[in-house]
């Protein structure tokens, strides 16, 4: 009988001390990766039945490619990032698990207001339908970087519209040197799908619509043509300065003295113009509309983990997107807080209290739109960039650019919806 009782001791303190592993896969590196480790570990200390193992897995190329892979070997963590056409391609696969039994849960759920406390265009963005897929994470929205001191110099007002960019950007546009050749420009911009869909939506055009609750093709428009003859214009005016990689160099250069792109480029804005010059940020002019475009992943869970799995990753998605836990990740990153409410936490206001800039993008959050969800989204702008690119580059008119791109768009539809 006493041989019997420490056995079961013994048995009974292996349980106790077992936990629940959670596996996640994340692109985070550098300080953005840093500061994940942190929360992770604050989480396991707190949850001691529970133990997250954040696994990066490099950039968000090699996260999609893994992940892709691991469906098909039946081998997936059980949460990761995702944007959201990679969780359209994967819930076609069958393994992403419905979130609603867990939001919904009277225990361990979230309330309605806690819910609707996830800013709405994020909330949205993780449903498909009814069905909740995601919660989101590390979201950013694009917005307005200038050199303060250069606007101050010249007189300038910041520009609330379009029509006021063109017209800052001519004013600030100069051949310092005199020689016949223009050293620094009033606006820069990169040839890429993301800045000419944010023109795009702003002039109140979309690449897709939905027919019939399918996406079609819109790119072949007036709105496109307004916006490429817009962009045209700058350049052909000797206004604009562009090129294919990033900005913030030739920011801190004084090439260009604005430029738009997404608050996460702000560290490399801060490193490239420390000790040049003041520099700030303000939202996105407006066109016919207000509306941009956010960036950044959501968080996902895998139907192939256990049901004691599932049930820990909840917790720590739970944990993620929490008041105090999505202020303390926004400021220490530079991405926005997923919820209202961090706003009012006493961590959000002393950092804003001391740094007046991060509050500026939350202007735009109820404007905030998303790309549609559907797994040949990447193709499809990947076809749109090539089109703005070519363009831009005088490699094609522009009516040839529009038809080529709306035939190639309409193809990948055709592969989406199996037709």
């Amino acid at each position: 009988m006493k041989k019997f009782l420490v056995v079961l001791m013994v048995v009974l303190s292996v349980f106790a001390l077992a936990k629940v592993k959670v596996t996640f896969w994340h692109a985070m590196g550098g300080g953005h990766g840093e500061t994940l480790q942190e929360i992770v570990n604050t989480f396991n200390e707190l949850h001691p039945d529970i133990e997250v193992e954040a696994v990066y897995v490099g950039n968000y190329s090699a996260l999609s490619q893994k992940l892709l892979a691991a469906a098909q070997a039946g081998e997936l963590p059980t949460i990761a990032q995702s944007y959201s056409n990679w969780t359209a391609k994967l819930i076609q696969s069958g393994v992403v698990q419905p979130l609603n039994e867990f939001v919904n849960d009277p225990k361990i759920g979230l309330t309605k207001e806690e819910w609707e406390d996830i800013f709405k265009p994020l909330r949205d963005n993780c449903m498909w339908g009814d069905t909740i897929y995601a919660v989101p994470f590390n979201k950013s929205l694009y917005i307005l970087y200038y050199n303060a001191d250069a606007f101050a110099m010249y007189g300038v007002d910041v520009p609330k519209t379009i029509d006021e960019l063109y017209e800052a950007a001519r004013i600030m546009t100069e051949d310092l040197d005199g020689d016949g050749k223009i050293d620094q420009y009033g606006f820069g911009f990169r040839t890429t799908v993301d800045f000419f869909q944010i023109l795009l939506l702003l002039r109140g055009g979309s690449i897709l619509k939905q027919v019939d609750g399918k996406w079609v093709s819109n790119i072949d428009s007036q709105e496109t043509r307004e916006v490429l003859a817009f962009v045209k214009k700058m350049v052909d005016d000797g206004i604009a300065y562009f090129q294919g990689g990033y900005l913030n160099d030739i920011f801190g250069q004084q090439k260009i003295m604005m430029y738009i792109d997404t608050i996460a480029g702000r560290p490399y804005v801060e490193s490239s113009t420390k000790g040049k010059f003041t520099w700030s940020w303000a939202p996105v002019p407006t066109w016919v509309t207000n509306k941009v475009p956010f960036a950044g992943t959501d968080i996902i869970m895998f139907n192939t983990a256990s049901d004691e799995e599932k049930r820990a990753a909840w917790e720590f998605m739970k944990y993620l997107i929490s008041p105090e836990v999505t202020a303390y990740w926004a400021i220490n990153t530079g991405y926005i807080p997923v919820r209202r409410s961090a706003l009012e936490t006493s961590i959000w206001k002393e950092a804003a209290k001391s740094d007046p800039l991060i509050e500026i993008p939350l202007k735009q959050i109820d404007n905030a739109v998303f790309d549609p969800q559907i797994g040949v989204w990447y193709e499809i702008r990947t076809v749109v960039g090539n089109m703005f690119s070519d363009f831009i580059n005088g490699k094609v008119d522009m009516e040839t650019a529009i038809k080529t791109a709306d035939q190639k768009i309409r193809e990948y539809l055709k592969e989406e919806y199996g037709e």
